[in-house]
């Protein structure tokens, strides 16, 4: 997620490619300036909202696009958040990014804007040299593509053979005796390239497959052993999609054999590797099924170089007794886990099926280390101060407040205009009777009465919905639920129980402000 947070230099330049293109944002407003603005070109803005809210300190978040046109940042928004113009200029300008904002909704239409003359900024004209139109429309370069792979020539889909899942089987088939008759700590490391290569080919990565398979032949010869003849064999098809747990598995395996590898090799791969767990927790499959490729490419050419490295660890039989016991132990918590919603549901459940899946390919260390980080994430869980369920609650009853908040905003905007309209009709009706010649000059007096309706309500909403602890929330609630009742006050005075009986124009003033505060008077006491 922090690859996606910019600010500084790196913020400004991506400001200024939306010159050239329309870039998905998120939008998460802090305390005191501290806001969290991620950008990216692919990700969704849904996701990306979704990424910052987590990233970010208060329950409120803003996601869309924006185009940069001139000096405006036009920003078309499938969320906003209050003030989020003023909000978000002051923030870009604390970055060196100068510009005015413009928040659009769905439709096209300005709700919002903060835009003035600004001064001169050459380093926001546009530059050929800047950010070049080629790279930018190149693929994203990804921590994978520098790890210690051969990066000579990376074949396109284009240049990429079809392959042929059944001779890819039969060579990791023919592969089997000598495999087996290695030492034992060799033909451990080189069963795990095997299951790798097992998993490439049923989610169809039938070139990574290939280049798996070639380094596991080179390995053996290494060995002394001569790779054998491949023999044809069926095999199931393979699939069209990448399965989210072939990949979950796929990411266990590459860890666990990276455990092995020296650095820096290690530490690249690693860094690649939490990118491609990022990418199937949030469901990118196929961009994760492309990562793990890459690593699994870059891991075999390191350890075909060194198939002989020993291995250290306990024994295959110690590991299954820890790995059914660590099961026992961890299922009824999991599940209880589950049950409360407490806790990172999606890292738990990913974890944990994915120790039993190397399990049941008798990859017990794995299931071991996977099922260690679930008894990690299971011990967090147990020490969050609330369960996912009620943080859910609370969010939500704050994103409604921010929603009801811009009803009764527009419901007082929508009163001084009722009674702006009475008061033309008042005009209208007295200017030519006799006697009432000076009605007009006088009729403004109609306003004063909405004085006493003012912002405070919709102020002390924008300040609960920033809060950032319970005590202060309760402490605004109970100061805005004065509010309404002061107003509710106002509005049973003589005056506005007439004021839509006046006989010149019909209005519906008084009904609608006591709907409109009713509804906030009942969100806050949820």
């Amino acid at each position: 997620m922090a690859d996606l947070k910019v600010e500084g230099a790196e913020l400004k330049k991506l400001v200024k490619l939306g010159k050239k293109r329309s870039l998905g944002f998120g939008f998460c407003p802090g305390a005191k300036n501290e806001h969290t603005l991620l950008i990216d070109r692919r990700k969704s803005p849904a996701m990306l909202g979704k990424l910052a809210r987590q990233e970010g300190s208060s329950p409120k978040v803003a996601f869309g696009t924006f185009e940069v046109k001139g000096r405006t940042m036009e920003m078309t928004c499938e969320r906003t958040v209050p003030q989020m113009a003023k909000v978000l200029k002051k923030y870009l300008k604390t970055q060196k990014t100068l510009v005015n904002v413009v928040i659009l909704d769905a439709d096209g239409n300005t709700v919002d804007s903060d835009v003035e003359d600004l001064p001169a900024d050459p380093t926001m004209e546009d530059e050929d040299n800047d950010l070049d139109v080629a790279a930018e429309a190149a693929p994203e370069t990804t921590e994978a593509e520098n790890a210690p792979a051969d990066p000579a020539a990376e074949p396109t889909a284009e240049d990429a053979p079809a392959g042929d899942p059944a001779a890819l089987a039969a060579r990791l088939k023919a592969l089997q005796p000598a495999i087996a008759s290695a030492e034992a700590a060799t033909a451990d490391k080189l069963k795990r390239v095997m299951a790798a290569a097992v998993g490439q080919i049923k989610s169809a990565a039938l070139e990574q497959a290939d280049q798996t398979i070639t380094a596991l032949e080179n390995a053996i010869a290494k060995l002394g052993a001569p790779a054998p003849a491949p023999a044809v064999e069926e095999t199931p098809p393979a699939g069209t999609e990448p399965d989210m747990r072939a990949l979950v598995a796929r990411a266990g395996a590459l860890k666990t054999a990276l455990a092995d590898v020296a650095a820096p090799a290690k530490d690249k791969l690693m860094t690649a590797l939490s990118s491609a767990a990022q990418q199937i927790k949030d469901r990118n499959l196929e961009a994760a099924d492309t990562m793990l490729g890459r690593i699994e490419a870059a891991l075999n050419k390191v350890m075909a170089a060194e198939p002989t490295a020993a291995a250290t660890g306990p024994t295959a039989d110690d590991d299954a007794a820890k790995w059914l016991a660590a099961e026992a132990r961890l299922q009824p918590a999991v599940d209880k886990a589950i049950q409360d919603k407490r806790g990172d549901l999606g890292a738990i459940n990913m974890n944990f099926n994915a120790a039993k899946d190397y399990a049941k390919t008798g990859n017990f260390a794995g299931a071991l280390h996977a099922a260690g980080k679930t008894a990690e994430l299971l011990k967090q869980a147990a020490s969050a101060e609330t369960t996912a369920a009620a943080q859910e609650a609370a969010d939500s009853v704050m994103e409604g407040l921010v929603a009801l908040r811009t009803a009764w905003i527009e419901t007082r905007l929508g009163m001084r205009k009722e009674i702006e309209n009475l008061k033309s009709e008042i005009d209208k009706v007295t200017a030519n009777i006799e006697g009432l010649e000076d009605v007009p000059s006088k009729s403004g007096v109609l306003f004063e009465y909405l004085n006493d309706i003012d912002k405070d309500l919709e102020e002390t909403l924008d300040r609960m919905t920033q809060a950032a602890d319970a005590d202060s929330r309760d402490k605004l609630k109970s100061d805005a639920r004065q509010i309404i009742t002061t107003y509710k006050g106002v509005l049973d005075t003589d005056f506005f129980k007439a004021v839509d009986d006046n006989g010149f124009i019909k209005t519906n003033i008084r009904s609608s402000a006591l709907a409109s505060l009713d509804k906030v008077d009942a969100a806050l006491g949820s």
